[in-house]
């Protein structure tokens, strides 16, 4: 089992302002670029259906967020969704993109619209899938109970607890709510979306938090009612944030709302006909790419000895066989240290799982 029908695009790497973005890029060369920005805590290939509706029409680019997937952490304590929105102009400049349309889903709908009040310019046209709008209760609840870290420790139990936070956050919104209203009746999600997860949240760790915080943080309304490009925000109905339309007090002359309703692929073509009516400009740097950066960014190592099951319990065999191996095999008590150490059997343990579903 692999999670590759989520690897799309062809991947690279660039530095803004002295830190690593890794993105993936797909679609019509020389065509008006679009950008597409993922919620947390995931990465750009969650935005995989989006960019293959939208590459038939312009150039797709998906960074990884700062901190999730590989792209390095931005260098701001309890960064704001502004501080993401700046992040974003600059990778715009590092790719060569003058001015492009944006898609966000839920965080990734946040800072693109950040970025649009700060540089309208820059910004043809928004298509944000998902725009959080909390009252003062939510934002205050979510930022005291949403983010947890769990530290790697010896036995490896953190994994499970991790585990169970993800299969919460499928069954329930917020995944700590465990009340009816709270129930989000989603389809079975396959394993792979749910390996491609635990990937990402592997990858990211102790750094997934801040861009949560930021959009946590922010205010929804504060946006679509003075917007001045082109926007279009919508909503699936099985999206807990579909409730969040009707908090929008005021919105723009140029702001348009839209339910979904269960019809996906009628989603994403109103998304690609929103920013196909309002394209922006070509990147003018078609590959600008730093292989280096890019073979540096993660070491994945493939391992055959494991195989996903519903209940998370191949995390702590994983970890087992890990622990053995080292036990086994070090050569002195430096070694056994080093191996032993709960940080390196966890990156070892994300490595496996980068193997298995790509990157």
């Amino acid at each position: 089992m692999s999670a590759q029908s989520h690897a799309w695009g062809r991947r690279g790497a660039v530095r803004v302002n002295g830190r690593a973005v890794h993105y993936r890029r797909m679609g019509l060369p020389g065509a008006p670029a679009v950008i597409a920005l993922h919620g947390s805590p995931e990465s750009a290939s969650a935005v995989h259906e989006a960019a293959r509706a939208l590459a038939a029409r312009f150039c797709v680019i998906a960074p990884d967020t700062p901190g999730n997937g590989l792209s390095a952490p931005l260098d701001i304590p309890d960064p704001a969704r502004e501080d993401y929105a700046r992040h974003l102009l600059a990778f715009l400049d590092a790719l060569g993109v003058a001015r492009a349309g944006l898609y966000g889903f839920h965080t990734g709908a946040g800072t693109a619209m950040a970025a649009a009040l700060m540089a309208p310019e820059r910004v043809s046209a928004l298509a944000l899938d998902g725009l959080a709008v909390w009252t003062q209760a939510e934002r205050a609840d979510l930022l005291a109970r949403y983010c947890v870290v769990y530290p790697p420790v010896w036995d490896g139990s953190h994994l499970a607890q991790i585990w169970a936070r993800l299969e919460a956050q499928l069954a329930f919104f917020p995944w700590y709510e465990t009340r009816l209203e709270a129930r989000m009746n989603l389809p079975l999600t396959p394993m792979e979306t749910r390996l491609r997860r635990l990937r990402d949240w592997l990858t990211a760790h102790e750094h997934y938090p801040a861009p949560y915080r930021a959009a946590f943080k922010a205010r929804g309304e504060d946006g679509p009612d003075r917007v001045t490009v082109p926007t279009l925000i919508g909503a699936m109905e099985r999206d807990p944030l579909s409730a969040h339309l009707d908090r929008l007090p005021a919105l723009a002359s140029g702001v348009r709302l839209a339910r979904w309703g269960e019809d996906r692929a009628g989603a994403l073509d109103a998304v690609v006909r929103h920013l196909a009516a309002y394209p922006g400009a070509a990147a003018s740097r078609p590959d600008p790419s730093d292989k280096a950066l890019l073979a540096g960014l993660a070491a994945p190592a493939l391992r055959h000895d494991w195989a996903p099951d519903a209940h998370g319990g191949f995390l702590l065999k994983l970890w087992r066989d890990l622990r053995d191996e080292v036990i086994a095999t070090a050569r002195d008590q430096a070694a056994l240290d080093a191996g032993l150490d709960p940080y390196a059997l966890h990156a070892r343990v994300t490595a496996a799982i980068q193997a298995r579903t790509g990157l």
